[in-house]
């Protein structure tokens, strides 16, 4: 699969602070990655520069075979962003969409261009006369996408595309994204809060916290606060009462985040009683989602309302009858846990 996007040794700072420090990273063609961690890790910070918003003050970007500061007008405008909170000028949903391409002088077909867009985020053509004031909150996310993806972007950038629509929009934001991956081969980031949401949709997941990239693929974040037992010990405290140790840890701080591969979760729902201890844990399953390899599958579960996920494979699976709202048991290997 070819690079869309090597960095390296970039460095960010703000106000003579470091907001970003990331070594290596490499983001191919044609896939949706998502981008998670909390709120100030530097999701906003490094969609600024994959898209060309701000330059890195240390480091090197190379975006399809051109280093960032050779990049010509023509290739920055192949990439949109559509920012957490996305400005619609003060005009009709049709002025809207078709700001952009006008900008580019390509209104040769723009009726058509429009209805299109609108249609690939779920609005019928009668939204192009409604006015910027008369949308609510999703429609007005819808149409800040589809006045990007009347452009066939090479690359779409979201930034928490989801935050704050409901359930509906939600659903049809992500039935444009796979559509404009199909039919543009559109490469797509995506920085969500909403787990469940990027498992379901993302080819791949990029991990930040503090600035830093913590890991590219499928990991688990657990964040303070946590408690210490009588020897020391972290101990976090779910919401559903359940209480989970981590053994020698007396040296980790209340505010340490825990962070632990999908490989180090075991999960089990039935014939359960020669994996269970005093740390086993109780959890929900959220869904089941394919991988990239044939022979494997991520199961999302919560444990008091908190995600994580791991991974099983098909014949596991068969063994488990796994569906989605089922109970299982969950064991976490504290020998694998990382902390940040």
């Amino acid at each position: 699969m070819s690079s869309l996007y090597e960095l390296s040794n970039i460095e960010q700072y703000h106000d003579g602070k470091k907001v970003l420090n990331i070594e290596n990273l490499s983001l191919n063609k044609n896939q949706i990655i998502g981008f998670f961690g909390p709120n100030g890790s530097g999701k906003s910070t490094l969609f600024s520069l994959l898209s060309f918003i701000c330059k890195p003050n240390k480091g090197e970007i190379i975006f399809d075979g051109i280093c960032n500061k050779k990049i010509d007008l023509e290739t920055r405008q192949s990439v949109v962003i559509v920012p957490q909170n996305p400005y619609l000028l003060k005009r009709t949903v049709y002025e809207n969409i078709a700001y952009g391409l006008e900008l580019r002088n390509k209104v040769d077909n723009l009726k058509e261009d429009i209805e299109e867009a609108l249609l690939l985020v779920g609005l019928d053509n009668s939204f192009a006369k409604r006015k910027w004031s008369q949308l609510s909150g999703g429609e007005a996310q819808r149409v800040a996408i589809a006045a990007r993806l009347i452009l066939k972007p090479k690359v779409l950038i979201l930034d928490e595309p989801t935050a704050g629509v409901d359930t509906n929009s939600a659903q049809l934001i992500k039935e444009a994204i796979l559509t404009a991956k199909q039919k543009y081969n559109t490469s797509i980031l995506i920085s969500s809060h909403d787990h469940n949401w990027l498992n379901n949709i993302c080819d791949r997941r990029v991990a930040l916290f503090q600035g830093n990239l913590v890991e590219s693929g499928n990991v688990n974040l657990l964040f303070a606060p946590w408690e210490k037992d009588k020897d020391g010990n972290l101990v976090k405290v779910f919401t559903d009462g359940q209480r989970f140790t981590i053994e020698n840890s007396e040296s980790k701080k209340r505010d340490s985040v825990m962070m632990i591969d999908t490989q180090h979760i075991k999960i089990c729902r039935k014939d359960c009683d020669e994996m269970r201890d005093d740390n086993t844990l109780v959890a929900v399953i959220s869904s089941i989602s394919q991988q990239h390899a044939q022979n494997e599958l991520l199961v999302e579960f919560s444990i008091g309302g908190i995600c994580f996920n791991s991974k099983i494979t098909r014949q596991e699976m068969q063994i488990q009858t796994l569906l989605p709202g089922d109970k299982i048991f969950v064991n976490i290997d504290t020998s694998g846990i990382c902390w940040i």
